[in-house]
C-alpha cells in the first residue's frame, strides 16, 4: 500500500517534464529533461501497478515490470495514466454477462426404429407394374422405375419400357435414360472387347475375348435393349462368333448359348441340334431339355413337351420351371 502514496510523485513528475519541454528555451535541455522525468513518471506507476496486479504476474517481477515500464514509456505525456487508468478499469469493473451463442437442450431420442418387415410392401415384378398401370401419384411412379434398377435380367428392362408409355413426361424420361444407360455399357462393353480382339495374340485369350464377346452381343438382344433389325444384327452377330467357337473348342456352354440364339432368331431345327450337341459334350439336361420342350411346343409336339418336362422333374431345376412342370405333368 506504501505504492500509492508515489502516484502523486508520479503524476507531478509528468506534468511537469510535459511543462519544461513546452515551455523550455533549449530545446535539447528540454527534451532531456522531459525524457528523465517521463522515465521518472513510468517507474513510479510501474511500482503501484505491480501491487494491484493478480497474484500470478506478482511472482514474475521483472518480466511484467519491464513490460508496463516499456508499455508507458512508448506512449508520450498520457502513457503513464493512461496505461494506470486501463488496467484498474480491466481489474477491478465487472464483466457484463455475455449471452451464449448456444442453448442447452435436452438429449433428442435416436430418430432410428427397427422396422417390421413384415408391414412392408416387398415389390416384384407384377408388383411394379401394377403401381406403373394404377398409381395415380406420379412419385410413386417414379420410385418403382428407380426400384426396378435391382432386378436383373429382362424383367427389369420389360418395365422400363412399358414406362416408356406413361403420361407424365418425368417418368417417361426417366425410364428412357435408365434404358439408354443399359444399352450405352453394353455397347461400350462390345466396342472394347473389338478393339481388344483385334491386338490380342495369345490363343487362349482370344477364345475368351470371342466368347465375351458373343455373350455381350446377345445380351443386348435378349435383354430387350435393341429392338426389330438392330436385335437381329445383334444376334447374327453372336451366332457367327459362336459357330466359328463351337467348330474350334466344342465347349457345351457354347453350344448351348448357340441354340439360344437359334431359337431367338427363329430357327427351331437349328437350335435343337445345338442343345442336343451341348447335352452330348456334357451339358446338363435340367439346363438344356426346358429349351428342348420349348421347340416341341413350337412343333406342336405336345408329347414330346411332356417327354422333356418329365425328364426335368428327375434333377434340380430352377424355381422359374416349376410352375411350368405343375401345369404339364
Amino acid at each position: 500500500m506504501t505504492s500509492y502514496w508515489l502516484l502523486p510523485f508520479g503524476l507531478v513528475s509528468e506534468l511537469g517534464g510535459a511543462v519544461a519541454l513546452f515551455t523550455g528555451e533549449d530545446s535539447v535541455r528540454a527534451v532531456g529533461g522531459y525524457v528523465v522525468a517521463h522515465a521518472l513518471s513510468c517507474v513510479v506507476f510501474t511500482l503501484a501497478l505491480l501491487v494491484l496486479m493478480p497474484q500470478r504476474y506478482r511472482k514474475q517481477r521483472w518480466r511484467p515490470a519491464v513490460f508496463l515500464f516499456s508499455l508507458q514509456f512508448a506512449i508520450p505525456l498520457v502513457g503513464s495514466l493512461g496505461v494506470f487508468v486501463g488496467i484498474l478499469l480491466a481489474l477491478y469493473l465487472p464483466r457484463s454477462n455475455r449471452e451464449l451463442p448456444w442453448q442447452q437442450v435436452p438429449i433428442p431420442e435416436l430418430p432410428f426404429r427397427p422396422t417390421d418387415m413384415g408391414s412392408q410392401v416387398v415389390y416384384t415384378e407384377g408388383g411394379l407394374r401394377q403401381v406403373l398401370r394404377e398409381a395415380s401419384d406420379p412419385g410413386k411412379r417414379l420410385k418403382a422405375l428407380l426400384a426396378s434398377r435391382q432386378m436383373e435380367g429382362r424383367e427389369g428392362v420389360d418395365i422400363l419400357r412399358e414406362a416408356l408409355k406413361d403420361p407424365v413426361d418425368d417418368v417417361r424420361l426417366l425410364a428412357y435414360s435408365m434404358l439408354e444407360q443399359k444399352e450405352k455399357a453394353l455397347v461400350q462393353e462390345a466396342e472394347r472387347l473389338q478393339s481388344q480382339v483385334t491386338e490380342a495374340a495369345d490363343p487362349k485369350s482370344l477364345e475368351r475375348m470371342n466368347r465375351r464377346l458373343a455373350q455381350t452381343w446377345w445380351e443386348t438382344a435378349y435383354l430387350g435393349l435393341a429392338q426389330g433389325s438392330l436385335r437381329q444384327y445383334y444376334l447374327e452377330k453372336s451366332r457367327d462368333l459362336l459357330v466359328k467357337l463351337v467348330a474350334t473348342y466344342d465347349e457345351p456352354s457354347d453350344w448351348q448359348l448357340l441354340g439360344r440364339v437359334e431359337l431367338a432368331l427363329g430357327r427351331p431345327e437349328e437350335a435343337r441340334d445345338a442343345f442336343e450337341l451341348a447335352i452330348d459334350n456334357g451339358a446338363r439336361q435340367e439346363h438344356i431339355l426346358p429349351y428342348l420342350a420349348e421347340i416341341a411346343f413350337l412343333a406342336r409336339d405336345y408329347q414330346r413337351v411332356r417327354f422333356y418336362l418329365a425328364r426335368c422333374a428327375h434333377g434340380h431345376n430352377h424355381p422359374a420351371i416349376t410352375p411350368l412342370l405343375e401345369a404339364w405333368l
